[in-house]
């Protein structure tokens, strides 16, 4: 499992005094707001006395309105690491990220100069267990093998779903040979399915589609096959070749409270908080100092490391734009 190791001892750090400071923080929404709350937002309010005001969900296009416009009101903001990488020093402030890797965070998640990273998120190849008992699914070739496993597949309506990294792997890229991205190749790939595919707004509904049997098979991010489990879906996922993904928390271009912001981000990379997120909602945590306590449940969808494929960020932070124009034409053809 993903940095879920044997700990190693490090002094507690001492958070700063902030009475009185209160900070905004964009989140994602759903599900995952009490989770945050839980692991990072309150113990930062219980160890330095500030308030963190949580507003969801994110809007790329109003964090932007704020930063141009010179009115933030949001102080943090969390998203993919990509768009981070992509932004940072436009929409967000650069920090000092070695205080991040002095913390335990694994430098392998520190890739960009403005982001500490939270959730490590596996999008894995999900399925009913209950549907395939004769035969599991082992690969992500199985994923397009409409023959052996028939129906419908749920994956997120977004291009960073892992669906293009996924389709390539299918068709036989070696895993070191991702990047950069065969885009002709994935997107033919991708027709194979395509009428096969449940769309969903949100990654929350991918969880839904598993829970609720509109689908046997999904592209889903880890955490959210965890969820579908604990409501009582029978959800198992292929070991091999998840795509590993994080988000990064970073602090608005312009906030009013940087001071306080940059604490917050330097708190959740602590050992403490990641762990917790770790133990409450089956992300593997970015901090290898950490000793997360787990049951058998949450050990089922965390990331297995040594088959892992990890995102390259610098590719899609430099490709982004035009692979999101192309994957939403790809759609509606």
């Amino acid at each position: 499992m993903l940095l879920a190791g044997v700990a190693t001892p490090v002094p507690a750090q001492e958070p700063p005094k902030l009475e009185g400071q209160t900070i905004t923080s964009a989140e994602f929404g759903g599900a995952l707001l009490k989770l945050i709350q839980e692991a990072f937002v309150t113990p930062f309010e219980q160890a330095t006395g500030a308030k963190v005001i949580i507003e969801s969900p994110l809007s790329r296009a109003k964090l932007k309105a704020q930063v141009d416009s010179g009115n933030v009101i949001w102080d943090i903001y969390t998203d993919e690491a990509s768009f981070i990488q992509q932004n940072c020093g436009t929409l967000f402030e650069k920090v000092d990220t070695a205080k991040f890797i002095d913390a335990g965070i694994d430098k392998r998640f520190v890739t960009n100069e403005c982001g500490v990273a939270t959730s490590i998120v596996p999008q894995v190849f999900a399925y009913n267990a209950d549907k395939y008992a004769d035969g599991a699914p082992a690969s992500w070739a199985d994923f397009f093998n409409l023959e052996s496993f028939p129906g419908k597949r749920a994956i997120w309506n977004n291009a960073m779903s892992g669906i293009l990294e996924a389709a390539l792997l299918a068709d036989g890229v070696p895993a070191d040979k991702l990047y950069p991205l065969d885009l002709d190749r994935a997107f033919k790939k991708m027709d194979t399915i395509k009428d096969y595919i449940v769309w969903t707004p949100s990654t929350g509904g991918l969880t839904d589609a598993l829970v609720n049997g509109q689908v046997d098979l999904s592209l889903i991010f880890g955490a959210r096959a965890y969820a579908a489990a604990k409501a009582g879906a029978n959800v198992h996922v292929v070991p091999d070749q998840q795509i590993l993904s994080w988000d990064q928390y970073a602090v608005v271009k312009g906030s009013k409270n940087k001071a306080a912001a940059e604490a917050y981000l330097q708190f959740i990379a602590g050992a403490g908080p990641q762990a917790k997120l770790t133990e409450i909602a089956s992300f593997a945590s970015a901090n290898t100092k950490g000793n997360p306590k787990i049951d058998e449940l949450v050990a089922r969808f965390l990331p297995v490391q040594d088959k892992a494929v990890f995102v390259n960020h610098d590719w899609w932070a430099a490709n982004f734009d035009a692979v999101n124009q192309r994957f939403v034409a790809w759609q509606s053809k």
